[in-house]
């Protein structure tokens, strides 16, 4: 039996499915907005759409500057915290656009979370080892999160359009 992406979510795109990866995305969100505040409002790096190894080094200096785990802290919370928020909302957008669409757009927020964890684990990275000049890494970094930017361009505008297109089926009947 060969195993596809969509006989697993045809098997498993259920509602009970979909509302624990719902919740899952609510906890998340609630720790990111912890991570935040805890980290002094700062615009971390997963926050933005493009970066330069210096203003990685940059950012990583002013967390310094915060306090001495800050750093630490934002690499703990890219491994743990921001890496289930990809697999939660991956699952519940891919579910969505699924049930919507039956057709391949739910490889969106599949890419989509590949690109935020790929991204967390270098950002990770760069936090634990930054000795203060800026890091080459940080262009591999930048490279997922701008990856990251454009797959949320494209996914959410799907699951609007698909919202619509599901309304407007709706209202028809």
């Amino acid at each position: 039996m060969k195993f596809t992406i969509r006989g697993a979510l045809a098997r498993s795109a259920t509602r009970r499915l979909g509302l624990a990866a719902l919740a899952g995305v609510i906890a998340c969100v609630a720790g990111l907005v912890w991570r935040h505040d805890r980290l002094g409002g700062l615009t971390l790096l997963d926050g933005r759409g493009w970066y330069t190894p210096q203003e990685a080094a940059a950012l990583f200096d002013a967390l310094d500057a915060l306090d001495a785990n800050a750093r630490l802290v934002y690499a703990a919370t890219g491994l743990t915290i921001d890496m289930a928020f990809p697999l939660a909302y991956g699952l519940l957008f891919a579910i969505v656009l699924f049930r919507l669409f039956r057709a391949p757009l739910f490889v969106l927020p599949l890419a989509l979370a590949g690109a935020d964890a790929l991204e967390n684990l270098t950002v990770a990275a760069l936090a634990l080892g930054h000795a203060g000049p800026p890091s080459p890494l940080a262009w591999l970094a930048g490279g997922f999160t701008l990856v990251k930017t454009v797959l949320i361009c494209a996914t959410l505008p799907a699951i609007g359009a698909g919202a619509i297109r599901w309304l407007w089926g709706r209202i028809r009947r």
